[in-house]
């Protein structure tokens, strides 16, 4: 399982570099080549948004002519040479009758004073009527200035809206005396044709809109008169004599709904009158149908194409990895010991190629296992010869240490009882020998008659007296009493301040349960083990000052003794030496090894020694 799991990362990683690579080589020239057609298509969307706003400035173009055309009709009426009077006309009946005639918008000519009163008509009959006074917007304007003027949408009397151009009339001083008035009916049919200049599409519509935003014109009837989409915009459009062009996207009026549509608005303001402007809308959807179609054409055949590709790297990816799986399957049984199935031909390509190497592998590993296996076998028994030799050997070591061990421990008893011998010995025959000579000697100074020289007695007597400690000391050091009497901790703190005090070293010892005592055993051999620690202090350390602490746990009792000497390198004298150096340590081990304890020793030159007898104790302490 372990083989199997990176060979399936290795497959799956090269499956995928080649599919990546495959897309690469195939996806990015479609990308490029979907960019350019998107470009393009792009391009022809800006085409037709340019083609728009052509023809909106064509249209207003158009409609600018014509109203030039008006004006300048109604600037051909000039004013009689007398002031107009109630049975006096104003301008010639005739030349009114003329300019309508003549006119492709008007459906009433008439003549204001300015008062607003009306003068003069033609055709003589309608609304607003002679003598009657009307407040058409743009009248004083065109009287005070002179200018040519065109007028809001007006609503009369009647209900009807209507539109007027309105033109000064002068006398030949320069002096405005009234206002000729052209009146146009937004609904009439002359003024409807205005926006039939180009044929349009159905889906097209054109609206002639005033300076509020007010649809004064349409080619839908039903967008008569209503606000413009976009009032405000087309509003800042007119006044400041701008074109524009683009997409609209909002909410306009059908019935008693809205709808949300997409339009393409092209807006051109009147050239030469910045009162109106000709918006012409179309929906997005039919204004760029041909682009959008191709739009969608070329992702179509993308997203096809990409298919495509993407199948084709599968395909190669299969037809690459699958040899390599089948290869890898057999790498794994291979690798798992599996040798006996042969792996399949695969061709002659460098896949195939491979195969084959892998099979004369796999053939060859078989023989060199075999060989392995054969070797192994004669191997195995002679580990077994060897092991079961080594197995004796060892028993016998253990036998002889066993033996060592007991002798040991035997000569370890037999010197300690030859100790309490030769101290018992000391103690009672040479001590009590010596004592009963200084009592001699006493009596016999005490008996010499005055005048006889005493120095030679006085100094037989010290001597005497020197032995005697001496033997004293010599049967404490075979054997204390102190250790019989007090304990281990008690025997330990004596020894030490006897050895280490005189000789003016600082000792301090601290023991927990100093009162409890150990099987006889383990006290001599432990006392015997500090015993030649502090021998080696004295001999060895220079120390000033020296530690030994003890403690009782319950299934061990533990003895550190450290000193502040110039210390030693533990591995130069691991082992006893000829000369005897090492000898000491050699008998603390051995002596704490006897009760299956441990020594251990931590030294190094310059800081001192630092030894700790670990021994075992059962029960609760023994």
């Amino acid at each position: 399982m372990a083989s199997g799991i990176p060979r399936q990362g290795v497959t799956r990683s090269l499956r995928a570099r080649l599919v990546l690579l495959t897309l690469a080589g195939t996806l990015v020239p479609i990308a490029v080549l979907g960019w350019l057609s998107l470009s393009s298509v792009r391009s022809l969307q800006n085409q037709v948004l340019a083609e728009r706003q052509h023809l909106a400035v064509s249209v207003a173009a158009h409609i600018d002519s014509v109203l030039n055309s008006q004006f300048e009709l109604l600037e051909t009426i000039a004013p009689t040479s007398e002031p107009a009077t109630p049975d006096r006309l104003l301008v010639p009946q005739s030349a009114l009758r003329e300019n309508y005639v003549r006119s492709r918008l008007f459906s009433r000519v008439f003549v204001l004073d300015g008062a607003g009163t009306v003068l003069q008509s033609e055709p003589p009959y309608g609304v607003p009527a002679v003598n009657s006074t009307v407040r058409i917007p743009g009248t004083q304007s065109a009287l005070r200035e002179g200018t040519m003027q065109v007028s809001p949408l007006w609503t009369g009397s009647d209900g009807v809206r209507r539109l007027f151009l309105l033109v000064a009339l002068r006398t030949a001083q320069g002096q405005s005396v009234g206002v000729v008035a052209g009146e146009i009916n937004p609904e009439g049919r002359q003024f409807r044709q205005l926006l039939d200049f180009v044929p349009l599409d159905p889906s097209e519509t054109v609206d002639l809109v005033d300076q509020h935003g007010v649809v004064i014109a349409s080619t839908a009837r039903d967008r008569l008169y209503s606000q413009a989409d976009h009032q405000h915009f087309l509003e800042r459009l007119i006044a400041e004599q701008k074109p524009a062009v683009g997409t609209c996207h909002g909410c306009h009026q059908s019935g008693t709904e809205k709808i949300r549509v997409q339009d393409v608005m092209a807006f051109a303001p009147l050239p030469s009158r910045p009162s109106w402007g000709v918006d012409i809308r179309q929906p997005q959807a039919e204004a760029f149908g041909a682009a959008e179609a191709l739009h969608w054409k070329i992702l179509g055949s993308a997203l096809a194409l990409a298919l495509l590709s993407v199948f084709f790297a599968l395909g190669v990816a299969t037809s690459v990895t699958s040899p390599l799986s089948l290869l890898g399957r057999f790498a794994g049984r291979i690798a798992g010991g599996e040798l006996e199935t042969p792996i399949p031909e695969l061709g002659t390509d460098e896949v195939g190629r491979l195969g084959t190497a892998l099979e004369r592998m796999r053939v060859a590993l078989k023989e060199s296992l075999d060989d392995v296996a054969r070797g192994r076998e004669f191997l195995e028994a002679r580990v077994l010869e060897r092991t079961a030799e080594i197995k004796r050997l060892y028993e016998e070591l253990q036998q002889r240490d066993q033996i060592r061990a007991r002798l040991l421990q035997k000569l370890i008893g037999a010197q300690e009882e030859e100790r309490r011998r030769i101290a018992r010995e000391l103690h009672d025959e040479t001590s009590q020998e010596i004592g009963a000579l200084v009592l001699a000697l006493d009596t016999a100074l005490a008996t010499l008659p005055e005048g006889v020289s005493r120095a030679h007695l006085e100094e037989a007597k010290n001597l005497a007296v020197q032995a005697l400690d001496g033997i004293h000391r010599l049967g404490f050091d075979l054997r204390p009493s102190v250790l019989d009497d007090l304990g281990l901790f008690r025997a330990i703190a004596w020894y030490a301040d006897r050895d280490l005090k005189r000789r003016g070293v600082a000792v301090r010892c601290e023991f927990e349960e100093e009162d409890v005592r150990l099987p006889p055993g383990v006290e001599t051999a432990l006392f015997r083990a500090v015993q030649e620690a502090i021998t080696n202090i004295v001999r060895h350390a220079r120390a000033e000052s020296v530690l030994i602490q003890g403690a009782i746990k319950p299934q061990s009792v533990i003895i550190e003794i450290e000193d502040d000497g110039q210390g030693f390198d533990p591995a130069s004298i691991s082992t006893a030496a000829v000369d005897g150096r090492g000898l000491g340590l050699a008998g603390i081990r051995e002596r704490v090894e006897l009760l299956g304890g441990k020594a251990q020793i931590e030294s190094s030159p310059g800081h001192g020694t630092r030894v700790v007898l670990t021994v075992p104790i059962g029960g609760e302490h023994g």
